[in-house]
């Protein structure tokens, strides 16, 4: 039976819809396909499909073991909502003999935040970088961000990192680290207040981080805050609308991202008992659902996920240990899971398994 030989341009098509993790398999098919998969361009374009689609919810603990070869790990929980009941896969990632102390995120990259020094790494390509932190460095009171500058000539990312403190009686010094050059620089924004301690939530957009944190002003009002890396700057968004009551009876909770371009921000109002989902459409906040606040004895800090395919809010509850509970507008919640035996919560976001390069890794040492 003849068989029909697809053009290269339909295959590039389908395989950038194919999930990351497939594809540094099929990498060893042939040398085309090798070829294209590590090319920069095909690479962002399989991103930008993953980005749109419905993403794993990830959770990223610490695993204290200890060993000669391993030290400790970063273990990080997959929660696919399509197998609710299959949650709870441990894909330890060996990072350093101490434990991180937080994480962020940017397209498939994480950054860990040790006690010494900071550490960039792609767990699904098994890549890592590890950056020497400057004068002054204390992981305890500074906050950090993982982001880029998209050059649009050349069509390529420049990598960067900004950390600043945070805590009241301390000044709001920020810093920038560039990896192209491997150095930090000191960055001088007079309008940058600071938060009151460390953000309580963080995510990061299409190249800016954003954190959502107490003001330095000591009367317990929020604010969040992004980073502009072309203007080296930090610059606020304003919160939503309090239609739905006093804001002193608005708890904002946690940041998130809708639909892999949109920000969202999830609030409780005290006065209703009921939890608000908003997203940033245009510059302006737009209510998506409003939903009560679960019959569960709740503890410690929530944050959430909006499942795309039946229009519900998945609900992580951290104290300890992760409570998962599911529901939408008019709807009790379920709970889905509980997880036992992690260590302490240090991330929370919709992770994206990319193929993206360390910045700085040079594809010799590949595996």
């Amino acid at each position: 039976m003849a068989t029909m030989e697809l053009s290269s341009d339909l295959v590039e098509e389908i395989l950038s819809r194919v999930p990351a993790r497939s594809l540094v398999r099929l990498k060893s098919t042939c040398k085309q396909w090798k070829t294209l998969i590590l090319e920069p361009r095909f690479v962002n374009k399989h991103l930008s499909h993953m980005r749109c689609r419905e993403q794993q919810f990830t959770v990223f603990n610490n695993e204290h073991i200890v060993s000669p070869l391993f030290g400790s790990t970063v273990s990080y929980v997959g929660i696919d909502f399509n197998k609710p009941e299959k949650c709870g896969m441990k894909l330890p990632f060996p990072i350093a003999f101490s434990p991180a102390n937080n994480i962020s995120h940017c397209d498939g990259l994480l950054l860990y935040v040790t006690k010494s020094m900071l550490l960039v790494a792609n767990p699904l390509l098994n890549q890592k970088r590890w950056i020497k932190c400057s004068q002054g460095f204390d992981h305890s009171m500074d906050a950090y961000g993982l982001g880029y500058i998209f050059n649009q000539s050349p069509g390529s990312y420049d990598y960067k990192v900004v950390r600043f403190r945070c805590g009241i009686r301390d000044s709001s010094r920020v810093e920038v680290y560039t990896f192209k050059s491997d150095s930090w620089k000191v960055v001088v924004d007079k309008n940058f207040d600071g938060f009151d301690g460390l953000p309580l939530s963080s995510v990061c957009l299409r190249g800016t981080p954003y954190w959502l944190g107490y003001n330095k002003s000591g009367n317990q009002l929020m604010s969040i805050q992004s980073f502009d890396f072309s203007k080296e700057r930090f610059e606020p968004l304003v919160l939503p609308p309090p239609s739905i009551g006093s804001r002193n009876l608005v708890k904002y909770i946690s940041l998130g991202i809708f639909r892999g371009d949109k920000l969202s921000l999830l609030l409780e109002c005290h006065e209703t008992s009921k939890l608000h989902l908003w997203v940033m459409k245009k510059q302006h906040w737009s209510k998506l659902m409003t939903v009560d606040v679960p019959q569960y004895p709740i503890y410690g800090k929530y944050f959430s996920s909006f499942i795309e395919r039946n229009g519900r809010l998945a609900l992580f509850i951290e104290s300890g240990n992760i409570s998962i509970y599911i529901g939408g507008e008019n709807q009790d919640f379920e709970k889905i899971e509980y997880f036992t035996g992690l260590g302490r919560t240090l991330s929370d976001c919709s992770y994206i398994q990319s193929l993206l390069q360390v910045p700085g890794f040079s594809r010799s040492e590949e595996e």
